[in-house]
C-alpha cells in the first residue's frame, strides 16, 4: 500500500466538476479517500468514496458507491467506512500515482460505458 501526497485543491476542483455536492479529502485508519457527494453517473446521483491506498497491489485504488447500479461489472465486495456500507465492483489495475480525475475516470469507466449504451 502507497501513500500519497494529500490532494491539491486544484485535483479537488477537477472532481467537483463531475459533482453535484460536497467533494472533500478524509481518512480514516491508513485509508486516504476523497469523498464525493452527487457524483453524477449518467441520470444517477451517488455518494462515493475514492479509496486512494487500496491495500492490494492488484488494486491499488478503488472506488465505492453508496449503491450497486448494476451493468456489466463484477459487484463483489461491500465495505463499512466513514460510518456507512459502501459498495465496489471488480475494476483492477488503476493506479495511484495518477491526477485524481484519471483515478476516477478510471473506475467510472466500465459504468459509463453501460449506461451510454
Amino acid at each position: 500500500m502507497t501513500q500519497r501526497a494529500e490532494p491539491t485543491p486544484e485535483e479537488l476542483v477537477a472532481v467537483r466538476m463531475l459533482c453535484d455536492g460536497e467533494v472533500s479529502y478524509r481518512t480514516e485508519g491508513w485509508r486516504q479517500m476523497v469523498y464525493m457527494d452527487g457524483l453524477r453517473i449518467g441520470s444517477l446521483r451517488l455518494r462515493a468514496l475514492l479509496v486512494l491506498n487500496h491495500d492490494n497491489p492488484t488494486y491499488p485504488t478503488k472506488l465505492y458507491l453508496a449503491e450497486n447500479v448494476g451493468g456489466p461489472v463484477n459487484w463483489n465486495e461491500q465495505a463499512y467506512l466513514m460510518g456507512q456500507q459502501w459498495h465496489t465492483y471488480s475494476w483492477a489495475n488503476v493506479p495511484n500515482h495518477l491526477p485524481i480525475i484519471e483515478i476516477l475516470a478510471g473506475h467510472l469507466a466500465p459504468i459509463t460505458q453501460w449506461k451510454a449504451a
